[in-house]
């Protein structure tokens, strides 16, 4: 039996490049395609796939959400996100419970194997550069400074650059500036992303 698979892309050659891959696998059968977050919800009510491929670029809060949103009311349907490849992204799709992570240059036939994956594992969480990234990231837990490490657990906290600041006795600007550090470290492109890196982390 095979693989009922949506892609959901915001590129048109990306999804085209989809259905051309699965044309030539018959065990895996692209029942629908999606440009937004809100197609792509629409198509897994419609169609109940078994699998679904989601770009971290969607539209409708971003990938990242669309697909934890999915995982945790769809606990059985197989997520990949695709995306850069970055570490920060990677390490929020494991903790998110995804099926899989795959950067855009990834290999059709790697990504139509996780897509396999995820079908029969849909909980069990796959990437190509997973053992290197773990020990990125443990590497880097050992490199950042002691102000570092303090104004990443003051992001946690929700409060304003301006309040963190006052707490600490610095500058804004100086919070600020070790915030932009961090994200550079960690690999994140804004706060919510370094508070989930930190979350890994520091288990916060």
């Amino acid at each position: 039996m095979s693989v009922k698979f949506v892609a959901a892309d915001p590129v048109t050659l990306v999804r085209l490049g989809y259905s051309a891959a699965c044309t030539t696998h018959p065990d895996i059968e692209l029942v629908g395609q999606a440009a937004t977050g809100d197609e792509a919800l629409h198509l897994v009510d419609d169609l109940a796939p078994d699998v679904i491929a989601i770009d971290a670029a969607i539209p409708r809060a971003g990938g990242l959400q669309l697909a934890t949103d999915l995982r945790a009311q769809r606990p059985l349907l197989g997520v990949l996100l695709t995306g850069p490849a970055h570490d920060g992204l990677l390490l929020q799709a494991l903790q998110a419970g995804l099926s899989a992570y795959l950067p855009r240059t990834a290999p059709i036939e790697l990504v139509l194997s996780a897509v396999r994956h995820a079908a029969v594992a849909p909980n069990s969480f796959t990437a190509p550069d997973l053992a290197a990234a773990m020990a990125r990231r443990r590497t880097l837990s050992t490199t950042l400074s002691r102000r570092e490490e303090q104004i990443l657990r003051q992001l946690h906290t929700g409060d304003s650059l301006a309040a963190i600041a006052s707490r600490m006795h610095l500058t804004e600007s100086t919070v600020r500036t070790y915030a932009t550090r961090l994200y550079d470290k960690l690999g994140v492109q804004n706060r919510t992303q370094a508070v989930q890196a930190a979350a890994h982390l520091y288990r916060i």
